[in-house]
């Protein structure tokens, strides 16, 4: 079954923790509700930016350029914002109005690029939230804008998609 717009199955929220105090157990009374957010960390040289951020100051070791919706992020980094816009492609109740990304200009990763993705749920009743953290370390050459394993993983993937029993082929909803 698929969700409606008046039953979700899932709220995720990425806005502000003020919504969750004003709107959580409303919320909760007719869906489960998340949080998503998506980090993208490299050295600044495997960055390829346009508009304001390609001229953004990259000051101390570690730099936040850009935290936002997703969609503001795609145009300013087309080549460094893959990973965020699939997030955002894979959640289509969320989109890239409400997924959050993050990229980050982090002088000592000269041969790596690193995503987070956090996915966070309301406090529970003994306070403590349901959380899920995936650290992916993607090693690559200085400068890359492409981790050497994306490739690889990209191409066995789709091979997998293809091979499922029920549904073969890529389904994105």
């Amino acid at each position: 079954m698929s969700p409606s717009p008046r039953h979700p199955d899932l709220v995720i929220e990425v806005a502000h923790p003020k919504i969750i105090h004003e709107s959580g157990a409303q919320i909760l009374r007719h869906a489960d509700l998340l949080s998503l957010r998506v980090t993208m960390a490299t050295h600044p040289d495997g960055f390829r930016l346009e508009g304001p951020l390609a001229a953004a100051p990259v000051g101390g070791s570690r730099t936040v350029l850009y935290e936002g919706p997703v969609r503001g992020l795609c145009p300013l980094a087309p080549r460094n914002s893959n990973t965020m816009a699939a997030a955002a492609l894979a959640a289509p109740s969320l989109g890239f109005d409400s997924v959050v990304g993050v990229l980050v200009a982090d002088l000592s990763l000269t041969d790596m690029h690193v995503v987070d993705v956090e996915l966070t749920g309301p406090p529970g009743p003994t306070g403590r939230s349901f959380a899920v953290h995936t650290h992916r370390e993607n090693p690559a050459q200085p400068g890359a804008v492409t981790g050497s394993a994306t490739v690889a993983a990209f191409w066995r993937s789709l091979l997998g998609c293809c091979q499922l029993p029920s549904r073969p082929g890529i389904h994105l909803c």
